[in-house]
């Protein structure tokens, strides 16, 4: 499973968040951005200029949040 620190650019928020295939905002096959309370924020294949992605290792996820 991919696993990323979401960044919003305009806000500064930052977000855990994986790639995912078990949610409803899946459509045609692609998976989507969903972080740790279930949003889904953008299909794996769009580049959204709201946020930005940096993909971690797993071992990074819970520890030091990417930075």
């Amino acid at each position: 499973m991919k696993k990323a620190i979401m960044r919003n650019i305009i806000t500064g928020t930052v977000k855990q968040v994986h790639l995912t295939m078990d949610h409803p905002a899946v459509q045609c096959g692609i998976a989507v951005w969903v972080d740790e309370e279930g949003r889904a924020y953008f299909p794996e294949d769009v580049q959204n200029p709201f946020y930005e992605l940096k993909e971690i290792k797993e071992d990074q996820f819970d520890n030091d949040e990417g930075k």
